[in-house]
């Protein structure tokens, strides 16, 4: 286990994220700043998530962050977007808890029904974590929205998602891609909730990136799509919902096709779309043993879905988090906007119009980069300092180069100036090599180049390999080369001559 408190001083401290913020103004909880380690790496796994969508034939879109007050009416989220809070009875202290949380965060063994919560807190005598005192047992629903104005008078809505903003250009979806279903477009970017207690720093915020796919077919297509043949013999991790019931945490390692076989899942293309959720976190170097699909158990299923999963991780500092939602929301997100616009957003089936059904895969770009440095964190005794394991390819900075000693900096600045317009690297020329390993360690550096005194003569640079610290001799002019197929993951560096 890593102590979160250690983990998020040292992303704070290293230049990964900042806040909560303004912190010069005491800081404003749920907001927070991307320093440039941070935003290097956070731009390195939204073009992870780039690169996943694209190659499934995913078409990337931007919408508005901010909508009118009928979208949020058809959507069901003015009405039905809260959260159940509760607060201390004492009024000194006046802190509020969301239920949920609260029981996961005092009682995580504990698996308990909204409409048990307030019995579980009495018969546990649950008190406040902020003053001991009894909580007062009285549910309130408040409200996630963030409402604004534009114009004089116009009631509008920052999204609390970025799914919405993503269905409503659908007759227009419908021109690009000639009528035809299925078809694929997906999101990055900002959304808004008022949580009344934002915490676990970029679990939970009030302000974060959301990245979802959305994938428009017809009902009668879903057990008929073929891209499900070139997965269906993937393993994947299930924790179905019986076994959840059954109060065990045992996996189920099979195949998709033997999900399919057992009605584990309930149709071919949502059984694609877990596959596609999966390789979109492998990609960004979770390592498979830490990634679970948890099935929804019939108490939390959303009232419209067909089928619903959530793609968890096991956190070395939280435990087990939720990071992924996969839902077959059938036709109800479509027909709401039918309803509320007064528009048919339909197409036409084998027989008749039909309203297309939606299956999506929505996450946090956010909680996924603190999923991804979790993951990748050790505090390693035998070097005497931190290290972040990231994979190559994400690293917010992919080499470094050094010289030996400073005397042979201008022969390095050369090599760095071949290297840098290929990589995202730094030059660091202070203190002791080791030091500088150690600082490279720290950033997650995958790769350092060190020019010696025998470059001089052979023309050649030692490349150091962050993980194992194994080193190799590479001429000057295969550098670039070499370490393009060692960052694309072409090459592996225990392998190399």
């Amino acid at each position: 286990m890593v102590d979160f408190e250690e983990l998020t001083t040292f992303m704070q401290d290293k230049g990964f994220v900042y806040g909560p913020e303004p912190s010069i103004y005491g800081g404003l909880a749920g907001f927070y700043t991307y320093g440039p380690l941070g935003k290097l790496l956070k731009n390195n796994i939204e073009n992870a998530i780039r690169k996943v969508f694209t190659k499934y034939d995913f078409w990337e879109v931007e919408c508005p962050t901010v909508m009118p007050r009928i979208v949020w009416e058809a959507s069901g989220h003015l009405e039905g977007f809260t959260d159940p809070l509760i607060k201390c009875s004492n009024q000194k202290c006046n802190s509020l808890f969301r239920v949920d949380k609260f029981i996961k965060e005092i009682y995580p063994k504990e698996s308990v029904k909204k409409s048990d919560y307030l019995k579980f807190l009495k018969e546990n005598k649950a008190k406040c974590t902020s003053c001991g005192s009894p909580l007062n047992l009285e549910l309130k629903d408040h409200n996630l929205m963030m409402k604004t104005q534009v114009g004089v008078d116009t009631e509008v809505y920052n999204r609390p998602e970025t799914a919405t903003t993503t269905y409503l250009p659908f007759k227009d979806y419908l021109k690009f891609f000639r009528d035809k279903l299925p078809f694929g477009v997906f999101q990055i970017g900002k959304a808004y909730r008022n949580e009344i207690s934002p915490r676990q720093f970029l679990v939970r915020m009030r302000e974060f990136t959301q990245a979802e796919g959305q994938l428009f077919i017809l009902k009668g297509e879903k057990d008929g799509f073929s891209p499900y043949n070139d997965v269906k013999d993937k393993k994947l991790p299930f924790l179905l919902a019986k076994t959840q019931q059954d109060g065990k945490d045992k996996i189920t390692n099979i195949t998709i096709d033997d999900a399919i076989e057992k009605k584990y899942l309930k149709n071919k293309a949502y059984a694609w779309t877990l596959s596609v959720a999966y390789e979109l976190f492998l990609e960004m170097g979770i390592t498979e043993s830490k990634i679970r699909l948890r099935q929804h158990t019939e108490d939390e299923i959303a009232f419209y879905a067909d089928d619903a999963w959530d793609l968890e991780i096991n956190l070395s500092s939280l435990g087990w988090e939720e990071f992924c939602g996969i839902h077959d929301r059938t036709d109800y997100d479509l027909k709401r906007h039918e309803q509320y616009s007064k528009v048919k957003l339909q197409v036409q089936g084998d027989k008749e119009k039909e309203t297309p059904h939606i299956l999506e895969i929505a996450f946090g770009t956010d909680r996924s980069l603190l999923g991804v440095v979790d993951s990748s964190y050790e505090d390693d005794k035998k070097r005497g300092n931190k290290v972040l394991h990231f994979k190559p390819s994400i690293a917010p900075i992919q080499v470094g180069v050094f010289s030996l000693v400073n005397k042979l900096n201008d022969q390095t600045m050369k090599v760095f100036d071949l290297v840098k317009n290929n990589f995202i690297c730094v030059f660091d020329k202070s203190g002791s090599i080791g030091r500088r390993y150690a600082r490279a360690d720290e950033q997650g550096v995958p790769y350092c180049v060190t020019f010696d005194f025998d470059s001089l003569e052979d023309s050649a640079v030692t490349i150091r390999d962050r993980d194992s610290t194994k080193q190799v001799r590479v001429k000057i002019s295969e550098l670039n080369n070499v370490l393009s197929k060692l960052v694309n993951g072409e090459v592996e560096f225990g392998k190399m001559e």
